[in-house]
């Protein structure tokens, strides 16, 4: 539970260190999307809604369809929603409502072209043909949207349009189209399969025919043997009235085909030839003495009379040829009804005689094939007869139970979820940069943190402090204050410190000579000095003998900890030319007013190249005679980053206390200067880190011990 605690209080620390950059980012997200929403085209939806009955429908069937299985009637509505919005369907929307030439769908430049055209370049000329087609087909298709309305059998089609007005057009006229399509579909599928139906029912026919006279001419042929077989002359006898309808039949047949092409090229000679009947006679006789008296020379006067005569005459001649042709067709008739009557007859007579077996068997087997192609015909011509009648009386399976209407307010953009949606969206980017910032790129924030990116422990995690007053170190806690958290921090790093140096002792040196702490940073303002400063006061409280040595020669920074204005210091020592250095080394020499620390501070700024004083024999014989005369020796050295002088030192020095300021410091920063630090020293002195300034420790590391730093009555 602590841990979770610990985590959730980390996560808000980092949220509120990184305040500024969540809202900045968050600002800046908001004010990019609501500038793009505000110039984004308004367009507006509107949707028709279709309802789909996926049951058989047929006006000729009176039972009631069998149900299906909703696995079955789900894949159907999901068919209907890609058929709708096939491009079929699209097309015929764009050749109904003329979308080629719209401005809003129709072929148009592109951006690019603009663009060119913007900077003087020649613009193409515009698609035509199937280029432009295909252009207004992807414009339809990116407005059009088709969806289910969750398991139920509606579909919506929507429409979205710059014109409240065309959208509701659109998708009325979407919805049209999609049941029309679906219509003709059904109409073309009953179409097609009659079609095919008409296709063998010719075929049929002509085999029931060839089945027929098959069947016939064997009698025919062989109703000698069968009356001598049978016994019965009856049969020949029928054969033969048989014979001789089929030839009246046949003789009457060619009369009437005669007389109907001469009625129709209205030829009354050939009329009059063809027909030996009295009616026709008596009208040919008047017609002819009509003729003579228009021929005579008397017969001007009334010739009008005499032609309208001779036309009523030859009309009544076509209409007695009528007459007649009827008679003949129902002469035609009654022969053939006779001859079928006798022909069935002189068939069941056939069968009922005493045959041979082989001849029954012919006979049987020429029934059989007739029967069966009868009734194939028959089943052809109902089946015909029924897709005929569905052709003409199909139902669409879908209906549009809502019209689209046109909306009052645009559905994109919508202003107000874009704004909410951004600014989500920024504080979700402000968050993970924040995060990203503190744990890739910014600073470290934990222990853990830093074994897992330096692959080293940290010595000692310091709390930032805040001195009573500006000039005031924060380094006087140590003395002020030995039972604050702070100082119980410094205490910490000092024991880390030792045992490091304790555990790095160099071979051939003896126990007792003093060990050099360097202290360095990676870039100004992390806090070094003054860890340097506590950390001396610190070992003298302690009882060893401390000297505190202020390396920083290019910004020297000691003496303002302490509150003096030092006349000379490490940087006169470094380059005086006496060579009995050691006389001069009480001048700089000086005493923590707080503590028995000894210090040698920096007077002023280098004028020329710290690393060359830092360098040389006089700074070494000055560390040697320093280990010889106290316990510990803390060397402030300049920031790593900015200063070389920093690898120079760290041969020296016994262990190196590197500053990182927490949640400050850049990862990449302290892993570079760390890696130089041991490059420098070839590896034998040990780098410890030290976070410093954590802002987390006083509020929750002081709220756990806060009972135990505080004095009790």
């Amino acid at each position: 539970m602590e841990e979770s605690e610990i985590d959730i209080r980390g996560i808000l620390g980092l949220l509120r260190r990184r305040l500024v950059l969540i809202i900045a980012t968050t600002v800046v997200v908001v004010g990019a999307a609501t500038a793009i929403a505000f110039t984004l085209t308004p367009l507006y939806s509107a949707s028709a809604l279709v309802m789909v009955d996926p049951s058989r429908k047929n006006i000729l069937d009176d039972s009631i369809a069998s149900g299906t299985s909703s696995a079955a009637d789900n894949a159907r509505i999901d068919s209907e929603v890609e058929l709708a919005r096939s491009d079929n369907v699209l097309l015929k929307v764009i050749q109904k409502e003329r979308l080629v030439a719209d401005d809003e769908f129709g072929v148009s430049i592109g951006l690019r072209a603009r663009l060119l055209s913007f900077l003087g370049v020649p613009v193409p000329d515009l698609p035509t043909g199937d280029e432009a087609l295909n252009q207004v087909l992807s414009n339809l298709r990116n407005a059009v949207s088709v969806q289910r309305r969750g398991l139920t059998y509606l579909i919506s089609l929507q429409v979205r349009s710059e014109s409240n007005e065309k959208a509701a057009n659109l998708a009325n006229s979407l919805a049209d189209v999609y049941i029309e399509d679906q219509l003709s579909s059904k109409v073309s599928s009953a179409l097609g399969s009659l079609s095919v139906i008409q296709s063998r029912l010719e075929q049929a026919r002509s085999t029931v025919v060839a089945s027929e006279t098959t069947y016939d001419q064997f009698i025919s042929d062989n109703i000698e043997t069968i009356s001598r077989d049978s016994g019965r002359s009856d049969l020949a006898s029928m054969q033969s009235r048989i014979a001789a309808l089929e030839a009246t039949r046949q003789q009457s047949a060619t009369l009437a085909n005669t007389v109907q092409v001469a009625i129709a090229d209205a030829d009354i000679n050939a009329l009059v030839s063809s027909l030996q009947s009295d009616a026709v006679s008596e009208l040919e006789a008047q017609r002819q003495r009509v003729q003579q008296d228009l021929a005579s020379p008397t017969a001007s006067v009334s010739a009008i009379d005499l032609q309208a005569e001779l036309a009523r005459i030859e009309q009544s001649i076509i209409e007695v040829a009528n007459t007649e042709v009827s008679a003949l067709q129902g002469e035609m008739q009654q022969a053939q009804d006779q001859s079928a009557d006798l022909r069935q007859q002189l068939r069941s007579e056939v069968i009922g005689s005493a045959l041979s077996a082989d001849t029954l068997t012919q006979i049987f087997q020429l029934q059989q094939n007739a029967e069966l192609a009868r009734r194939q015909y028959q089943t052809l011509l109902s089946r015909a007869q029924d897709l005929e009648a569905q052709a003409d009386l199909q139902l669409a399976d879908s209906r549009v139970v809502s019209t689209a209407i046109a909306p009052n307010s645009a559905s994109f953009p919508n202003t107000r979820l874009i704004i909410i949606l951004s600014g989500l969206a920024g504080i979700g980017l402000g968050v993970a940069l924040a995060f990203l910032y503190e744990n890739l790129i910014g600073g470290f924030t934990s222990d853990e943190q830093v074994a897992t990116v330096l692959k080293r422990p940290v010595a000692a995690t310091i709390p930032r402090q805040t001195g009573k007053s500006e000039s005031e170190s924060r380094a006087d806690l140590v003395v002020s204050s030995p039972l604050s958290i702070f100082s119980e921090s410094i205490r910490r790093a000092r024991v880390a410190f030792d045992q490091a140096m304790r555990q790095n002792k160099k071979s051939g040196e003896e126990r007792t000579s003093g060990k050099v702490l360097m202290v360095t940073s990676s870039n100004p303002n992390e806090g070094k000095t003054t860890l340097a400063l506590a950390i001396a006061r610190s070992a003298a409280m302690a009882g060893q003998s401390v000297l505190l040595v202020d390396c920083d020669l290019r910004k020297p920074s000691v003496h303002r900890h302490l509150g003096v204005e030092p006349a000379t210091g490490l940087q006169e020592l470094l380059q005086s030319e006496d060579p009995d250095y050691v006389q001069s080394l009480p001048k700089i020499l000086m005493k923590d007013p707080v503590s028995n620390a000894s210090v040698i501070v920096g007077s002023r700024r280098s004028s020329i190249p710290t690393d060359q004083l830092l360098a040389n024999a006089t700074f070494q014989r000055l560390l040697s005679a320093a280990r010889r005369s106290f316990d510990l020796i803390v060397l402030d050295t300049p920031p790593v980053g900015p200063v070389v002088d920093p690898l120079y030192i760290c041969q020296q020095s016994d262990a190196i206390a590197f500053v990182v300021k927490w949640a400050s410091t850049a990862q990449s920063d302290v892993k570079k200067n760390v890696a130089a630090l041991e490059e420098a020293s070839a590896g034998h002195v040990p780098v410890l880190i030290a976070l410093t300034q954590q802002e987390r420790s006083r509020s929750e590391y002081y709220k756990k011990y806060s009972g135990y730093y505080s004095y009790s009555s």
